[in-house]
């Protein structure tokens, strides 16, 4: 049950981290099956096996990766090692706060959590305005795919492929370029905490 609730915060995160508006991206190659996702809406892509879930009971979290295609270099290495370790330490935090375990060798009730953001925008002072879209990040935006796979065999349990990209600029102010997605991050996190804290 609670690695239902994880593959359904999956599906949350890439929508938090989202702005508004969206379509599907081309494949990245991240996942390990791409066939068995279906349209949830018109920015969301998913798969969860049901009758797998409960084999469960810790997780390893990789690293979290990037697929991301920036020709104009707005993202700096200094800013992907900032987000992609953030995200990391979050999920981390979120589920050993739970109580959930936190595995570190693959093993018959261990699953693999992998996450990959496909794009990040920077944000701009109307994602923290009340009428910004949801978790607050408004103007910048994220996109992601993620899955979770047995430790040992590699079977894909839960996947989700999520795009969306943010509004168009505003100008810009003091609020850090990075500062909506770490915000949305935190609040995601809590959300999962509370749900896995909740079974």
């Amino acid at each position: 049950m609670k690695l239902r609730i994880i593959v359904l915060a999956l599906v949350a995160i890439t929508l938090a981290t989202a702005g508004c508006g969206g379509k599907h991206r081309e494949p990245t190659g991240f996942l390990s099956d791409y066939s068995k996702l279906v349209e949830e809406s018109g920015s969301t892509l998913r798969y969860m096996n049901e009758a797998a879930l409960d084999r469960y009971s810790g997780f390893i979290v990789d690293p979290i990766q990037t697929r991301i295609d920036d020709p104009d270099g707005a993202l700096t290495d200094e800013d992907i090692a900032d987000l992609t370790s953030y995200m990391y330490d979050k999920v981390v935090e979120a589920i050993q706060k739970s109580g959930d375990r936190i595995a570190y060798r693959p093993a018959a009730d261990v699953a693999r959590l992998r996450i990959a953001f496909t794009d990040i925008g920077k944000s701009h002072p109307i994602s923290i305005l009340p009428y910004s879209s949801i978790a607050g990040f408004g103007i910048g935006g994220a996109s992601a795919e993620a899955e979770l796979v047995d430790s040992i065999t590699g079977e894909q349990i839960g996947a989700v492929v999520q795009s969306k990209e943010g509004q168009s600029k505003v100008p810009f102010t003091t609020l850090g370029d990075w500062t909506a997605a770490k915000q949305t991050i935190d609040t995601w996190a809590k959300n999962l905490e509370k749900r896995l804290s909740a079974e």
